[in-house]
């Protein structure tokens, strides 16, 4: 079975997972049709107004339905309702924060771009990207990365998200519905895996060599691999998995723990930063963000010793985060903590830190 005809075993299981979700009725979707949770008060007319281009299309949606009694719609129940009947509209996402080379179809860009359905994203070393989706989706491209934006639209009536984001190389990470309002569809792909999330915390990946894997931090999701043709693989909280190049999955491992970590300043513009090994932890990844959610990555490094050093560009208050990463390169949730900089560096007009041998330049006042 082709990784694209394995979409409706995806998201019909994220559908079973999130319906008992108090304020949120859409439940992604399904082969051609966006899945709806009937809850108290709803008609098949209110629906087909809410959601399609015309409130006489509840005939459309009962037949794909085989209803019966359009006045004894049972609650709770899974309501289909075709693609081609709902009002879409193409959709953009703002940058809100933006950090080294980054390139929207080959061609670089600032801060006031907009993402839109068919861009392809393009990260550079030490570069890093977060876009808000107009439901305050948030997707973050960290460095060496390139996503292709398959799909980026919402419901007219609904406002609902329509978005798939195609990782050719490197990582995604998204929370997908923050204010639990549910989502048309979401997914991350890679080319042999699909991730399908909503109101979750989830990063995906995909290497040219060793194939993708996904970390669940919050909320529940589904994978698929590529190669199988099996339902989804379910995960919960803290979970992750792995696929191989040719699309087999591996086992639900459990993500590490975020480590503790102690700062202590070295110098006016320096702080070490020692790491409590985790067990069955290989390496740490360590990054340095302006807000404490770690969106705005101003730069990153990998350390396989539970040791090391963070800055900043300048005189301010700045935020290390450590995630452990597994024997699969799978990592867990971040540790976070907040350092100070009381001397002004100097950095480029993309937000990096100008650095030399012994750190980053300073600005000295004479």
């Amino acid at each position: 079975m082709k990784i694209t005809a394995l979409i409706s075993f995806l998201l019909l299981n994220i559908a079973s997972l999130l319906m008992h979700t108090a304020h949120a009725q859409p439940a992604g979707a399904h082969e051609d049709h966006f899945l709806y949770q009937i809850k108290p008060g709803d008609t098949l007319s209110s629906l087909s107004e809410t959601f399609t281009s015309s409130p006489a299309n509840w005939q459309a949606i009962k037949k794909a339905n085989r209803i019966a009694n359009t006045r004894k719609i049972p609650t709770g129940i899974t309501l289909r309702i075709p693609f081609n009947l709902i009002d879409e509209v193409p959709d953009q996402a703002k940058i809100i924060y933006l950090t080294g080379d980054v390139l929207v179809n080959n061609q670089p860009i600032r801060k006031n771009h907009l993402i839109s359905e068919a861009d392809t994203i393009t990260t550079g070393a030490q570069s890093n990207i977060t876009f808000e989706l107009s439901d305050e989706s948030k997707v973050q491209i960290p460095p060496d990365s390139i996503v292709h934006v398959q799909r980026l639209r919402k419901f007219r009536g609904a406002g609902l998200i329509d978005a798939i984001f195609d990782i050719q190389t490197g990582k995604v990470a998204a929370h997908a519905s923050p204010n639990k309002t549910g989502v048309g569809r979401f997914e991350i792909r890679t080319p042999v895996s699909i991730t399908g999330v909503r109101g979750t915390v989830v990063r995906a990946e995909a290497a040219n060599q060793t194939g993708a894997s996904s970390e669940l931090l919050h909320g529940k999701a589904a994978f698929i691999p590529g190669a199988s043709r099996y339902q989804p693989v379910l995960l919960n909280a803290n979970q992750g998995i792995t696929a191989t190049s040719k699309g087999e999955a591996g086992d639900i491992i459990e993500l590490l723990p975020p480590p503790d970590i102690q700062l202590s300043q070295s110098s006016p513009f320096e702080f070490k930063v020692d790491i409590k090994p985790v067990s069955g932890a290989i390496a740490y990844l360590v990054r340095v963000s302006n807000d404490i959610s770690g969106y705005d990555v101003l730069f990153g490094n990998t350390v396989k010793k539970p040791e090391t050093s963070v800055t900043g560009p300048g005189k301010g208050t700045y935020y290390v985060s450590v995630r452990s990463i597994d024997n699969n390169q799978l990592a867990g949730a971040d540790a976070v903590q907040p350092f100070t900089i009381t001397a002004t560096g100097i950095m480029t007009e993309s937000g990096v830190s100008i650095g030399t041998q012994s750190g980053p330049l300073l600005q000295t006042q004479y």
